[in-house]
């Protein structure tokens, strides 16, 4: 008997891909903050001994817990170290990973969107400005913040798991960090990430104003010595121009027959809802008249069932022989 087949994306976070991609980025440098030997080990065993009272939390919640604990000085050089080793525990233990929860990256859902594609964005000031325009192609947004958290990319391999995405397109800034969100989310989500803006063709052509680069940026000498010392933000490049760039990319990406396809179903879903409305108000004080007359439950869905022609099975899960409703 053959294995069924496991989508690889559901089960990344299964394997210890401890040394790749966030872990690679958080652990540049850390060496001198103490994250080897008898300190490591027992920041990893307080770790495990306190996340277990707990169903869900943030990894800000578990750095207040651990100072308040076991009184670690509060700083920003104890949440990278933090950060350090919780992200190769998690990578390790599914369980472990799925704990810790990110509120602050919005997933925003269209309305009868095309799974096969998401759009995903660098700033949440990016996505007030391409969020009329990605209901209108039907691709839903994901809002990364910068490099995105491990809670965000464990909740979007589910997600494109259950929904079948096979590419992501990005909008983000021209820089030494904006480069690489994208190439690390390809790399997390084992799926094509294409950049759609911004664009060193975009940039040649228009000619938005440039920023200094950070020199502070781990990754600025490397950028510098490809693209000189000057950066470019999205939002350069003028809003009307960069909404027709966004607009032309996901024409090209969203099938045109699906579109309109969505479009006839939304139409009919607005002319069915008061209809809809007015007959579950008729069947719920049916079910109350017959309820008052001391018919049971079970009796009741029998009846109701009869009179409208109903498959069983779309009620309880059951199976029958009448026409499904979907």
């Amino acid at each position: 008997m053959s294995k069924p087949k496991v989508d690889e994306r559901a089960d990344l976070f299964s394997k210890p891909r401890i040394l790749i991609s966030m872990s690679k980025q958080i652990g540049q440098g850390l060496k001198a903050l103490g994250t080897k030997g008898r300190t490591s080990r027992l920041l990893e065993s307080r770790i495990l001994n306190t996340v277990k009272y707990y169903s869900r939390l943030t990894v800000r919640q578990l750095y207040y817990v651990l100072i308040s604990k076991y009184r670690y000085a509060p700083s920003r050089k104890f949440y990278k170290v933090l950060n350090y080793h919780l992200v190769k525990m998690r990578r390790c233990d599914p369980k472990l990973n799925a704990k810790f929860v990110d509120p602050t990256r919005q997933f925003i859902g269209a309305p009868m969107s095309y799974h096969e594609i998401e759009l995903w964005v660098e700033k949440d000031s990016v996505r007030n400005f391409v969020d009329d325009l990605a209901a209108k192609y039907r691709l839903s947004i994901q809002v990364l913040r910068g490099f995105a958290s491990l809670s965000m990319y464990r909740i979007a391999l589910l997600r494109a798991a259950e929904r079948g995405v096979k590419r992501i397109l990005y909008l983000g800034d021209f820089d030494p960090s904006g480069l690489l969100i994208d190439r690390v989310a390809e790399r997390e989500m084992a799926i094509e990430v294409k950049r759609i803006a911004l664009t060193l063709e975009q940039i040649k052509r228009y000619r938005p104003p440039s920023l200094p680069v950070n020199r502070r940026d781990s990754r600025a000498e490397d950028y510098m010595k490809k693209y000189g010392d000057r950066c470019w933000e999205l939002e350069a490049i003028r809003p009307r121009t960069l909404l027709r760039l966004v607009k032309e990319k996901l024409a090209e990406n969203v099938p045109y027959e699906y579109l309109v396809e969505a479009d006839a179903r939304e139409r009919a879903a607005q002319v069915a809802k008061p209809i809809i409305e007015r007959l579950t108000l008729g069947i719920e004080k049916e079910v109350l008249r017959l309820m008052e007359a001391g018919a049971k439950e079970k009796d009741i869905s029998k009846i109701l069932v009869s009179k409208y022609g109903l498959d069983t099975g779309t009620l309880r899960g059951g199976t029958g022989n009448g026409p499904k409703v979907s």
